[in-house]
């Protein structure tokens, strides 16, 4: 994984849906920060991170 120059970042609520708007191609520099910032909203529970060009599964990010 970060191999790529950028992956999809999507949050996650906790019924396991994508919570819609949370999402975005980000810069793979960006991740941690875009995480963060996700992860200040009470409705996301976790962050999907996905391949941007095929939307495949690269990891899961959990909440400290």
């Amino acid at each position: 994984m970060l191999e790529s120059s950028d992956y999809i970042v999507r949050g996650y609520g906790r019924n396991d849906r994508i919570v819609y708007g949370s999402g975005g191609v980000i810069p793979t520099v960006g991740i941690a920060a875009r995480a963060e910032t996700l992860f200040e909203r009470d409705d996301i529970a976790y962050i999907h991170v996905r391949s941007a060009r095929n939307n495949c599964y690269q990891c899961r990010i959990e909440r400290a």
